[in-house]
């Protein structure tokens, strides 16, 4: 279980924190961290930091756990803002399992401020020493907890209605060492059990979207069902365009199939060519979209098939290996936004989204894009497509294209030859082929661009993805 406010005040009476530096930040999973510390003291040592869990803690630890594939966000940050700073303060708020550390070099002074629930006010937080937020683990906006607002600290007066003690432990240890034995035994012993039930909820909200998708792509094709009945009417018309005459609202005409009459609306404004062309035109339409969703609903089919058959599979394995790894992916995902597909970026103030392959390509070109957002993808490369969102009355600024050529790039197999050219245009312009491989598409209309990779800005924009 979690530490209460009273264990945490007996875990920082033994830690060395004051005057510590910190030299090294290894993130093993999306909540859980080790601050490699260094102290004339103490020497060399581990913190151990772990919120949002029931194992929530912050103890002294000589377990060396594994280390995460991926780095998140927020672990990039503190890379590169609290390495090398020295621990001048630590603050406990009072009846609570919360702490502040102040944290100095030579040049300024910041704030990280460490909840240690294991429900969803956990939390990570970086100010500088006004409490103006530079960087959060958890972004939550119904807090301001997110960047450029100002932390709201309210220390408790009481510790309410519950009475907390520290638990009972060997004499012979210190409890810091007791807490980390103990809590990482019952982590252990209940993991795969965690594992799953995190598992499952994902599992439920995955394929509760993909349901949802499903649905949309249904009313979709019942919206245009009607074509062939739109045909009856255009071929119904063209076969007595004789009688229509300019400034006619609608017509009468005998229907041959029953030999009843059928009224149709007219334009007043057009010419009997023109209307019958509207019918036309229509019934093309409808029909084109009416085939698309058919297709796509299909392809929608066949992604729950695999989604459903990939988790049946995952749930019933006893590889925690795995089971970790896909609960680490989500951990991210649910940070940079729940449910969303491929890399959300910002550029000068314009969205960028990143499809990484195929698949990723197509499910955002089917859910995220309009007809004014802008695509860009290598010629003569295979490679991720690379989508700019439109700003009504804008034109896409050169910096936000360079940004976007050089992502496009970055993703492509031209990454090794540092530079390609490019083709972008607006989404309305794509038409996919039918019978293709997921995600190929052509544009009937394209612009040019030659450009060079340019890493800075990869790293940049990744460093700062949402």
């Amino acid at each position: 279980m979690s530490i209460n406010w009273k264990e945490l005040e007996k875990i920082l009476s033994e830690l060395p924190l004051t005057n510590s530096y910190i030299q090294k930040v290894t993130e093993h999973s999306y909540n859980s961290f080790t601050l490699s510390m260094f102290s004339k003291e103490e020497k060399a040592w581990l913190l151990y930091i772990e919120i949002g869990s029931q194992h929530s803690r912050i103890c002294k630890t000589d377990h060396i756990r594994e280390k995460s594939k991926q780095s998140q966000r927020f672990t990039q940050y503190l890379k590169a803002h609290i390495v090398g700073r020295k621990i001048t303060n630590v603050h406990q708020f009072a009846f609570d399992r919360a702490l502040c550390l102040t944290l100095s070099n030579s040049e300024d002074s910041i704030k990280m401020f460490i909840r240690l629930f294991s429900g969803p006010g956990a939390n990570i937080i970086i100010t500088d020493m006004d409490n103006k937020i530079l960087e959060v683990l958890y972004r939550r906006s119904k807090r301001h907890e997110f960047a450029g607002e100002y932390l709201d600290i309210e220390e408790r007066k009481n510790e309410g209605d519950k009475y907390f003690e520290v638990r009972s432990y060997p004499q012979e240890i210190t409890f810091n060492e007791f807490i980390d034995k103990d809590e990482s035994k019952s982590a252990s012993s209940d993991k795969k059990e965690e594992l799953v039930k995190r598992l499952r909820e994902k599992k439920e909200n995955e394929m509760d979207e993909l349901y949802k998708s499903l649905e949309r792509l249904k009313e979709r094709l019942d919206n245009t069902s009607g074509f062939e009945q739109m045909k009856k009417s255009a071929d119904l018309l063209s076969s007595s365009i004789y009688q229509v005459k300019k400034g006619m609202s609608s017509i009468t005409l005998q229907n041959w199939e029953d030999g009843g009459e059928t009224t149709l609306s007219l334009d007043p404004s057009l010419t009997p060519n023109e209307n019958l062309e509207k019918y036309y035109s229509r019934y093309r339409k409808d029909k084109k979209s009416y085939e698309l969703a058919r297709e796509e609903i299909e392809k929608k089919k066949e992604e729950i098939d695999e989604r459903k058959a990939y988790w049946d599979e995952l749930l019933s394995s006893d590889n925690l290996q795995k089971l970790k790894k896909e609960c680490e992916i989500n951990g991210q995902k649910q940070i940079q936004s729940s449910g969303r597909v491929g890399l959300y970026l910002k550029s000068n103030g314009w969205d960028l989204i990143v499809g990484r392959n195929a698949k990723e390509n197509d499910q955002i070109l089917r859910s995220n894009i309009k007809g004014s957002d802008l695509w860009m993808h290598t010629r003569d490369y295979a490679g991720g497509y690379v989508f700019i969102k439109a700003i009504r009355g804008k034109s896409v600024p050169l910096p936000v294209l360079l940004d976007a050529a050089s992502l496009a790039i970055h993703f492509s197999k031209a990454k090794k030859n540092k530079k390609a050219d490019l083709y972008y245009t607006e989404a309305k312009y794509l038409r996919r082929i039918k019978g293709a491989k997921t995600g190929m598409i052509i544009p009937t209309q394209e612009k040019n661009m030659q450009a060079v990779l340019d890493e800075k800005r990869v790293e940049k924009l990744l460093g700062e993805k949402q």
